[in-house]
């Protein structure tokens, strides 16, 4: 190593963080006092310095003290005692019954500002009065407590005793500070970093050149020296959250092969989500246990569709149809509600037509790797006179393999009320086995012909939460919605 190359190419953080460096091991927040630096300043300094084999690094946690909820707004307003006592700076004298409405302070707020003052001797209590005790100038001393406030974050192992008595006085009261557990940077001299110490320059190294500077004679300016190969700190930039991307990516390759978007509304009719889909209003999925029902109005179609709709459950269920339960409001627990209502939609409705919608939707679920409460659906029809099985399964396939990669892909016939046939989607997840994905099938007529629709009809309603598990490679279904920022930094 080329000691004095070396210390040429130090910055005036880095020169700064080792001059303040001792013979023993010191805290990044210590570090972050004595220099005065930012803390990704300090952070900064030390990975440069680490890196050029100056100093060692070691993570340690620490317990650090820092604001709590009340020491973050008495940082901006100023302590309840501080408040107190300026009013009595200018009024010598304040009666009880006006001082908490004057000073706008709450009751324990007024308690304890008061506690405080009178332990300090500041201020004593006379006739229903509070009278200050001491001079204006003394009454405006920083209190050792505010100096401590100013100076939080500090670590529990290096208080001053004038610190330990106004910690000790702070977190008799509630939230203004708090302990918590913190990864900190513990960082020593080498016995190359020791031995830089006596190569640094006495004069200042120039960093980057000023129009100023070029009007000058540059011939005796001293220029530091970069090292490009340094590893320096690894710079995240802003980006879209990984499911976020994934979900709009679905919704852009959907639209180029000529899907066009359905819209409907979360809080839905059973109408809509039920009832219009053929699905008999003595189902159990119509149940409490299996819908989050809303207390709200909830809208339904013209009279034609509603008494078509009602000729047909009453003829196929042999059951008496009722109108006040169509109408019942619920969060949405899938989306080809959507379907139903694009399909009674005669002004924007296509023959041949193709229409999707990621659909939000909420169930009674037990939460685990595969099963959440609330997610997402990617919903999808496709009306032509010349659309068949075939096709759906075509189409199925295809979506598996665009979204997924997968090349394990499973149909197994299924039932669905308002399908028929039916056949439930497979694909074998790399850690988790085979998931069910969604389920799919050729709309019956008892669907569609009350909606006055006379061509076949293909539909499907596929988990897209579980297709973004195998493109993110991921193996519990809550992550993606972590707040994890690593995961969230790789993704």
């Amino acid at each position: 190593m080329d000691i004095k190359k070396v210390a040429e190419s130090l910055s005036e953080n880095e020169v700064l963080v080792l001059r303040n460096l001792k013979s023993k091991q010191i805290s990044a927040l210590e570090l972050q006092q004595s220099t005065k630096l930012s803390q990704v300043e300090i952070v900064r300094a030390l990975q440069w310095l680490d890196n050029k084999k100056l100093i060692s690094l070691k993570k340690q946690e620490q317990e650090v003290i820092d604001l709590g909820k009340y020491g973050k707004e008495y940082m901006k307003k100023g302590l309840p005692e501080r408040n107190l006592i300026q009013h009595l700076v200018k009024l010598k004298a304040i009666r009880f019954e006006d001082a908490e409405k004057k000073i706008g302070l709450s009751k324990d707020e007024f308690q304890a500002a008061l506690g405080v003052l009178k332990k300090k001797l500041l201020v004593a209590i006379d006739n229903g009065r509070i009278i200050l005790k001491v001079s204006a100038d003394e009454a405006n001393k920083i209190t050792l407590e505010e100096k401590f406030l100013s100076e939080l974050p500090l670590e529990t192992n290096i208080l001053t005793p004038e610190n330990k008595f106004a910690f000790n006085e702070l977190k008799k009261r509630k939230d203004i500070i708090e302990i918590k557990k913190q990864s900190t940077l513990l960082s020593q001299l080498t016995d190359s970093g020791k031995k830089i110490m006596k190569e640094i320059p006495k004069y200042k190294l120039v960093e980057s050149i000023t129009p100023e500077m070029l009007k000058k004679d540059l011939k005796n300016v001293k220029f530091k020296r970069y090292d490009v190969s340094v590893r320096v700190p690894e710079i995240y930039g802003g980006k879209r959250q990984a499911y976020y991307t994934f979900l709009a990516d679905v919704k852009k390759e959907l639209v180029r092969i000529g899907f066009k978007e359905m819209k409907g509304p979360i809080v839905e009719s059973e109408f809509w989500n039920f009832d219009a889909l053929f699905q008999p209003q003595f189902h159990i999925a119509r149940d409490w246990s299996d819908t989050y029902y809303v207390n709200a109005e909830s809208d339904l179609p013209n009279k034609e569709i509603i008494n078509a709709v009602k000729r047909q459950h009453e003829k196929s269920w042999q059951y008496s149809w009722q109108l006040e339960k169509a109408k019942k409001a619920i969060l949405r627990p899938q989306g080809t509600s959507m379907s139903a209502r694009m399909l009674a939609n005669k002004k924007e409705l296509e023959i041949p037509g193709k229409y999707f919608a990621i659909a939000r939707c909420y169930r009674p679920d037990v939460i685990d790797a595969k099963h959440l409460s609330e997610f997402n659906q990617v919903e999808g029809i496709i009306l032509d006179k010349n659309i068949t099985f075939q096709h759906l399964l075509g189409q199925l396939k295809q979506f598996a393999q665009v979204f997924t990669q997968s090349k394990e892909i499973q149909f197994i016939p299924d039932y669905y009320p308002f399908t028929e046939p039916s056949v439930q989607l497979n694909i074998k997840h790399p850690h988790l086995g085979w998931i069910e994905i969604g389920g799919a099938g050729i709309f019956r007529e008892e669907v569609t012909k009350p909606l006055g629709i006379d061509v076949p009809v293909i539909a499907w309603g596929i988990g897209i939460d579980r297709l973004a598990m195998f493109k993110l490679n991921i193996k519990d279904i809550r992550e993606l919605f972590s707040q994890d920022l690593e995961w969230l930094r790789k993704k």
